[in-house]
């Protein structure tokens, strides 16, 4: 597989669900105001990776309107909400929150993902569904279906997620997605250090926030 610069890849790309006649709405990401976290275990203690760089768009269907005064949600087709996203977020760009081992955990989480051939998490939208109903002045709840790429491997998942209008066209989605790590091909880090080894536990939670804005 060919991997495309950072630069290019940020902003880029799509997926293909069909939509009827009629503009969409599109939001891309913001550079800032997003975060991105890998929470995990241990036979030690507990981990986290986190960033702040989350590349990408998320397209809604025609007559698809955010309006957080309504109930519902209009432009549904059913309870599918006609939508398309592409999320980017560079291994690099991670970082690990342990003081006591400043640098470790990044060198053994980067190279268990295998970041050298595989610089890139990705993830694509395939199914959008709404949750409702929706309360007034809340954000809108829905669950998802998508393929989610980590380390050279693609897996289906599901998880769900909230969209919050905010002030100015922007767009603030929020969502935890638990998986394992050895779904990905992955191996739990399981270094020695000093008075024994610490293993990783399989289990992971990525939690985000992104923050994004319509595209006129």
């Amino acid at each position: 597989m060919k991997i495309l610069p950072l630069s290019a890849a940020l902003l880029a790309v799509c997926l293909a669900p069909v939509y009827h006649a009629g503009a969409q709405t599109r939001y891309t990401t913001q550079p800032v105001g997003n975060s991105i976290k890998i929470d995990g275990t241990s036979s030690m203690h507990d981990w986290e990776m986190e960033g702040g760089l989350i590349g990408g768009f998320i397209e809604l269907g025609a007559g698809v309107t955010l309006d957080k005064a309504q109930t519902n949600l209009a432009g549904l087709q059913g309870d599918k909400v006609p939508a398309k996203a592409h999320v980017i977020i560079p291994v690099g760009s991670m970082h690990s929150k342990a003081d006591h081992l400043p640098g470790v955990m990044d060198d053994l989480m980067k190279k268990a993902m295998k970041e050298g051939d595989f610089p890139r998490i990705e993830y694509k939208l395939t199914e959008m569904t709404f949750k409702g109903p929706h309360a007034a002045g809340k954000p809108f709840d829905f669950d998802t279906k998508g393929e989610l790429a980590i380390a050279g491997k693609t897996n289906k998942v599901s998880f769900p997620v909230t969209m919050e209008p905010l002030d100015g066209g922007k767009l603030k989605v929020t969502g935890v997605a638990p998986l394992k790590m050895t779904d990905f091909g992955v191996e739990p880090p399981a270094p020695n250090f000093g008075l024994g080894m610490m293993k990783c536990g399989d289990g992971v939670k990525i939690i985000f926030d992104w923050t994004l804005k319509e595209k006129k």
